[in-house]
């Protein structure tokens, strides 16, 4: 040897297998087999995942009542809104307005008892929405699937409400137009301004309610203007004609016309003398005319009576044989008239 090998020393430790936590606490004069350490930690390890489990569960189920809380707020949001908008479109001028609507002012009187059941169906609607609960997930599920439905009512109501008042006004909007083309048809010819028939027909055709009724008042009061026009035309002809038919009358000549006619004759005829008998004058005319007139046809002169004989004057005919004939000429200048000879 080279070196100098120094002797094995024989009181050396052999080397000492870990101690394990679990063996920490054994006495120290005892051993665990080995198998059993694999054991216990298998042990703990399923102890550990319990815990876990369970927790996992507690936030999963904490999540989903959060969810379910927070989409029942929202339908109960959505509800209120719904039954809100429902109540003021109930007390809102157009409903009223279409309510108070009578069956004559419509085209189709069922179209007014439509919207009345229907308004009256959505006041008693309006009921109180229920709130939310907490705590139970399947108690917060059914309420809010409950308030979704009273939502969805409350805007289908309002919907229908707008329809029937829609209908009731369209079917007076037809009431209106058809009364106002009538009144177009028969105004024809009856208007002092044919331009307000022009104006009414083109109120129809844009079916502009206010329009329509302006153009009516003013084609009806030309229509009272016409009429009142030739009324007055009328009773204007109806005087004339009787201030001369009243001249016709009083001899042909109207009043205050001194150009034709005559003015009668006085005078004339037979008068009775002193001695008896009739004495006869000719009629003479007492004024002329410048215009014309006519002259009257002279008239036979009867004989007058003889001496002693006879019965009177104005007489004719007597011991002859012949019947005696006397005449009285009127003064009006009328024909003579054969009157009694005595």
């Amino acid at each position: 040897m080279n070196e100098k090998e120094e002797p094995m020393n024989m009181n050396v430790t052999p080397p000492v297998e870990p101690v394990t936590e679990f063996e920490v606490h054994l006495p120290p004069d005892r051993k665990h087999p080995k198998w059993l350490v694999p054991l216990i930690a298998g042990g703990t390890a399923v102890v550990v995942l319990a815990a876990v489990g369970t927790g996992g569960y507690l936030y999963w189920n904490h999540n989903q009542l959060t969810a379910a809380s927070e989409e029942c707020a929202t339908s109960y949001d959505k509800a209120v809104k719904a039954q809100k908008k429902l109540t003021e479109y109930l007390e809102s001028d157009a409903v009223k307005t279409a309510v108070t609507v009578k069956d004559s002012e419509v085209k189709d009187a069922k179209t007014v008892a439509v919207l009345t059941s229907t308004v009256k169906t959505a006041e008693k609607t309006k009921t109180t929405i229920p709130e939310c609960p907490s705590g139970n997930l399947t108690d917060i599920r059914a309420m809010t699937k409950e308030i979704d439905g009273l939502a969805t009512a409350y805007s289908r109501t309002v919907s229908e409400v707008a329809d029937r008042a829609d209908a009731v006004n369209g079917s007076k909007l037809d009431k209106i137009v058809a009364d106002a083309t009538k009144i177009l048809n028969d105004s024809k010819g009856r208007v002092k301004d044919d331009k307000t028939r022009t104006v009414l027909e083109n109120a129809i055709e844009s079916k502009d309610e206010k329009a329509i009724s302006d153009a009516v008042k003013a084609v009806n009061d030309s229509v009272r203007a016409k009429s009142d026009a030739d009324a007055k035309a009328k009773a204007e002809k109806a005087k004339q004609t009787a201030s001369q038919s009243q001249a016709s009358d009083n001899g042909g000549n109207p009043a205050g016309d001194t150009t034709s006619g005559y003015t009668g004759y006085t005078g004339g005829g037979y008068t009775q003398s002193q001695g008896g008998g009739y004495t006869y004058t000719p009629q003479q005319p007492t004024g002329g005319s410048t215009g014309g007139g006519y002259t009257p046809t002279p008239q036979p002169q009867p004989q007058q009576p003889s001496q002693g004989g006879g019965n009177g004057g104005g007489s004719t005919g007597g011991d002859d044989g012949y019947e005696n004939m006397c005449f009285a000429y009127p003064t009006d200048g009328s024909p003579a008239i054969q009157v009694p000879c005595s």
